[in-house]
């Protein structure tokens, strides 16, 4: 994860995991599979624990609602 982070910018590969997470996210929900979204919801989350842990100033809440709730 680290060399990831190196590699390029933090909050762009936030976004990209966010993006790839909320879409399976959505695809589990319009195909009422709530097990499937609750274990995308617990990925986000595991995620979050790493890219808060690689950034001190990583905002994990809104992380976990850019990958799991539609975009405004």
């Amino acid at each position: 994860m680290n060399d990831a982070m190196a590699q390029g910018e933090p909050e762009e590969l936030d976004q990209l995991i966010a993006h790839v997470l909320r879409r399976v996210h959505r695809m589990a929900q319009e195909l009422d599979s709530p097990n499937e979204a609750r274990a995308i919801l617990h990925v986000a989350h595991s995620f979050a624990d790493e890219l808060a842990t690689a950034n001190p100033r990583f905002d994990r809440p809104r992380f976990i609602r850019a990958a799991t709730d539609d975009p405004p």
